[in-house]
């Protein structure tokens, strides 16, 4: 742990994961750097008008994050947290970013200091590494802005800015390009020649923002289940192969296609119906749900029709990586079937967008 305080200046909470920011490149390989060229960095380069506690409770690349990491991550927090502190910085990898910013979006819905989850498209030894960027802007955010919630900075490739997304709204970033997007491509805002851009359209008011954020306290009750099965939609999925004899799911989180649709074919010899599936599911008393939808009250197919008719229980309005979030979460913290329910059906941060 580093702490560099002074009591006059803004304090903020450094929690380092590894990832592509916390690596280094040898031989063209990128692996998580032992020597903590990170933190040395940090120490070099950032805002020197700011006091930082600097801690590393995880070293990974974020394609091995699990949920029990987000756990850990919170356990941090929880232990390091002062409420005088301005704001949290999370440095972590982009391979998973969008189910981190999910799973803490929840997490802190309704704290009152800013949370940025900051990573990098390079090592941020390398030059050119967007890291610089986006850790300077999210200091510029918490400093300057201080709204409550959590974020992410990224500067997308070929952008001169750096852009702000909600956390409940991030999507996996693009495996082609590198960018980084959420539901309908909605920016939070901007941060270009130390100046905030906010964008209006289909984004909450900023005192909209700040009356969510009304508690001091970290909910500590909250954790993460590994226990949650995703299965996504392809032409021939066979349902069999799913049994449960040895593990049952604590849930499952079934996603559609863009039209919001799955197989409800029947098929003598092949089980690729969704809808036969989620009926087998409710037998075995494994809660099934399915998403992400835009809108169940527009125009929908005929096979969306047939699996809202087996009762399934549907996450619509939301991206699915916190409809996965939420689940693991309800299935972790709450006992109580209704409390599991409320906390689902609660726009806890903006994570639904208006049509």
């Amino acid at each position: 742990m580093y702490l560099f305080y002074n009591s006059l200046m803004n304090t903020i909470l450094l929690i380092l994961t590894g990832g592509t920011i916390g690596s280094e490149k040898k031989r063209n390989i990128v692996n998580i750097s032992k020597n903590n060229y990170l933190k040395s960095f940090l120490l070099k380069n950032i805002n020197k008008k700011i006091n930082y506690k600097i801690i590393q409770p995880i070293n990974i690349l974020s394609e091995n994050a699990i949920p029990s990491d987000w756990n850990n991550i919170i356990k941090c927090i929880e232990e390091n947290w002062e409420n005088d502190f301005s704001g949290i910085i999370i440095t972590h990898g982009t391979d998973t970013l969008s189910f981190t910013a999910s799973a803490l979006s929840q997490y802190f819905y309704n704290f009152n200091k800013p949370v940025v989850l900051v990573s990098s498209d390079k090592p941020i030894k390398e030059k050119n590494a967007t890291g610089k960027s986006n850790l300077e802007a999210a200091v510029n955010f918490i400093i300057k802005t201080q709204l409550p919630g959590t974020y992410v900075s990224y500067k997308n490739p070929g952008k001169n800015f750096v852009s702000f997304f909600l956390g409940s709204r991030v999507k996996q970033i693009n495996s082609y390009d590198n960018s980084l997007n959420s539901r309908f491509s909605d920016i939070f805002c901007n941060f270009k020649n130390n100046k905030f851009f906010f964008i209006k359209k289909k984004n909450p008011s900023v005192l909209s923002i700040k009356k969510n954020g009304n508690s001091c306290k970290l909910n500590k009750k909250f954790r993460f289940s590994n226990k949650i099965l995703i299965i996504k939609p392809y032409p021939g999925l066979n349902y069999d192969i799913y049994n449960f004899n040895k593990i049952k799911p604590k849930a499952i989180l079934h996603t559609l296609y863009h039209s919001g649709t799955a197989s409800t074919r029947n098929e003598p010899k092949t089980n690729v119906s969704l809808e036969k599936f989620i009926k087998q599911n409710k037998y075995r008393k494994i809660p099934f749900f399915i998403s992400p939808i835009s809108n169940k009250k527009k125009n929908i197919y005929e096979s969306l029709k047939t699996l809202l008719n087996s009762n399934v229980k549907c996450l619509d309005g939301i991206t699915f990586e916190t409809a996965y979030a939420k689940l693991g979460l309800v299935y972790k913290s709450f006992k109580n079937e209704k409390k599991r329910n409320q906390f689902l059906a609660k726009k806890n941060f903006f994570e639904k967008i208006p049509f």
